[in-house]
């Protein structure tokens, strides 16, 4: 009998350490592919354009969650796959913060995606709220940098030209900044394209490190 009471007594104590144990790794689970700022990074004010041709400034970013990254219309890769893929977890992102969380394509090829060109772009992604927006390069350059993002024109004369540039994503929170970067895995011959799963994942511990919720 006090063999049979020692064994239930030493299964539930290694029940409860099996529990102690998974509640503190998941506690301090650590985000995969995101880096989360040790301090939010206030942006300094900006002037953009969207797809209906009105403006874009800081005060558009007061209030809600904003999932930015950079890219063109033109991009025969990177640009449309990442755009498709956050606007496909909009939905579920956005269940997961109580403020209105919105996907931000910023265009740093102004030349050629003007807004007509923008606002047919984005009316693909109607179903999640994707924002397209653009500016003179004298506007996008330095609003790009703040972001810790980079484009880089070619000097080529073609017109089909193609523009380097980051394939990582920002989340600026309701206050209008800075909090963390999403990166896209870095794998040989493969594109660097954000991987919805792993951002799924990645959120809710970038969401705990930010104390929200």
């Amino acid at each position: 009998m006090f063999r049979n009471l020692n064994i239930i007594l030493l299964a539930a104590a290694a029940l409860i350490a099996g529990v102690l144990l998974f509640r503190v790794t998941q506690y301090n689970a650590e985000p995969k592919l995101a880096l989360v700022y040790p301090q939010a990074r206030v942006l300094a004010d900006f002037n953009l354009t969207d797809q209906f041709g009105e403006a874009v400034n800081r005060e558009r970013l007061y209030g809600q969650w904003t999932l930015a990254f950079v890219g063109y219309t033109y991009c025969p890769d990177i640009c449309p796959l990442t755009l498709a893929k956050l606007a496909g977890v909009q939905p579920e992102l956005a269940a997961m913060v109580e403020q209105p969380l919105k996907v931000w394509f910023i265009s740093v090829d102004p030349k050629r995606d003007n807004t007509e060109q923008l606002h047919n772009y984005v009316s693909y992604f109607e179903q999640a709220d994707v924002v397209g927006m653009t500016a003179g390069h004298e506007q996008l350059f330095p609003f790009v940098r703040q972001l810790g993002l980079m484009y880089a024109l070619s000097s080529t004369t073609a017109e089909d030209y193609l523009v380097d540039h980051s394939a990582s994503v920002v989340l600026i929170n309701p206050q209008g900044q800075l909090v963390a970067m999403f990166k896209p895995p870095m794998q040989p011959g493969e594109l660097p394209v954000i991987d919805t799963e792993q951002l799924l994942a990645d959120f809710p511990l970038v969401l705990k490190k930010l104390k929200v919720g």
